[in-house]
């Protein structure tokens, strides 16, 4: 009797022992998951460098995957529900919108986060209904490419500009040219004077304030009328024209963004990149700016993890080693601050207007603004109405047409 409960002792023991070895393994397992990351194809590299300085830390691995960001979100709504999709993702400022009302991207702790660094805008783009669900780490925007040797600084002041474009017309030349009629470039002297499309608020866009025809709105475009009627921009200076002036040394400057210095390199024109100048009113236009984000999916089991590596991904030093792989500009403060940064002008001249720029309201009333706008720009500057009434019809067309949307 007693050998047999020893023997059944020494059973239960064993089987004891290797339920607790299983167990341990799982936990083993558990702990042994990576965080999946999915990111740009260009940036793996840096990202993969960045995470396993982490893991070295944290003991926490990461798998960094590539993926097109024009892909993410619809391949995380098919793998995340099966547990296969990422932990943490990017996508472009224009998708937020739908990544927060699809559920796809969680809210995120900002108390893991510094977040003192970070351009304004590139916070407040990610800011929905009182909650931040993306963390920047890549803004691009319009700005001045300015030829050094007809500019060798740029204007500090439009009114600075307007004189010096005075005299390159008196020579024949031109001194600022921009698209005039293309609201996109033009919403940037809107935006400076107190303009804007839907007015933030703290649960988002409120499509039912339009500052596309108040006292700011209308004196900008009163502003680039007299730009136009002055002969200092042409009629028929569009997005092809304006940089192939610049190009020919037969403007000094452009309102452009980064896909226009290829053509000014290969001319090879010395150009600098700088904030437009500043208004009469003492403030920097604000074009829109175009943003990258991290963000934590909502079908991570460990979002806590996943916001801390988002902190790692986005520090000071992370992101000074995207921009020397040239993998954008990056939205914080003290990366731009550093000498090399601001020695490469289309890095630290970007940036510096970025840090002025309106984000572009990512929800789809903002698609029937661009026709009404870019008409009624065109029929202010023909003359055809008064500036107030061009942009008084255009706000009526599209409330009109936000209407027929719901």
């Amino acid at each position: 009797m007693n050998a047999m409960n020893g023997r059944l002792a020494r059973t239960l023991a064993a089987a004891t022992a290797a339920i607790m070895l299983l167990l341990a393994g799982g936990a083993i397992s558990l702990a042994a998951d990576p965080i999946v990351v999915w990111c740009e194809p260009q940036k793996q590299a840096t990202i993969q460098a960045v995470a396993a300085e982490w893991t070295k830390q944290s003991g926490i691995p990461v798998q960094v995957e590539a993926v097109s960001v024009l892909e993410t979100a619809n391949k995380i709504q098919l793998a995340g529900p099966v547990g296969k999709g990422p932990d943490v993702f990017c996508c472009l400022s224009g998708q937020l919108g739908m990544l927060v009302t699809t559920g796809i991207a969680a809210p995120i702790d900002a108390s893991l986060l510094d977040l003192s660094q970070f351009m304004k805008v590139g916070l407040e783009g990610a800011t929905q209904n009182g909650k931040l669900y993306g963390v920047p780490y890549d803004i691009s925007s319009v700005g001045l490419i300015y030829n050094k040797k007809m500019w060798p600084k740029p204007p500090a002041t439009m009114d600075e500009l307007i004189a010096k474009s005075r005299e390159l017309k008196a020579q024949g030349k031109f001194g600022l040219l921009w698209p005039l009629e293309n609201f996109y470039f033009t919403y940037a002297i809107m935006a400076g004077y107190g303009g804007y499309v839907f007015a933030p608020t703290a649960n988002g866009w409120d499509v039912n304030d339009i500052g596309l025809a108040n006292q700011g709105s209308v004196k900008a475009i009163k502003l680039v009328k007299t730009l136009r009627d002055s002969g200092l921009i042409p009629v028929g200076t569009d997005h092809v024209v304006a940089p192939g002036m610049l190009c020919e040394s037969k403007a000094a400057a452009i309102i452009d963004g980064s896909w226009a210095l290829g053509s000014v390199q290969q001319a090879g024109i010395e150009y600098g990149v700088a904030a437009i100048p500043k208004l009469d009113n003492g403030k920097y236009p604000a074009p829109f700016v175009s943003l990258k984000w991290w963000h934590v999916s909502s079908y991570s089991k460990r979002k806590t993890e996943a916001v801390k590596l988002i902190a790692a991904l986005t520090t000071k030093d992370a992101m000074y080693k995207s921009f020397k792989n040239a993998e954008g500009i990056p939205p914080r403060l003290d990366v731009l601050d550093m000498p090399d940064v601001k020695n490469k002008p289309e890095v630290a001249g970007y940036g510096a207007q970025a840090n002025y720029g309106s984000i572009l309201p990512d929800i789809p009333e903002m698609n029937v603004v661009w026709v009404p706008m870019n008409s009624a720009i065109e029929i202010a500057l023909r003359g055809d109405r008064t500036v107030e009434d061009a942009l008084a019809d255009a706000v009526k067309v599209i409330k009109q047409s936000i209407a027929e949307l719901k």
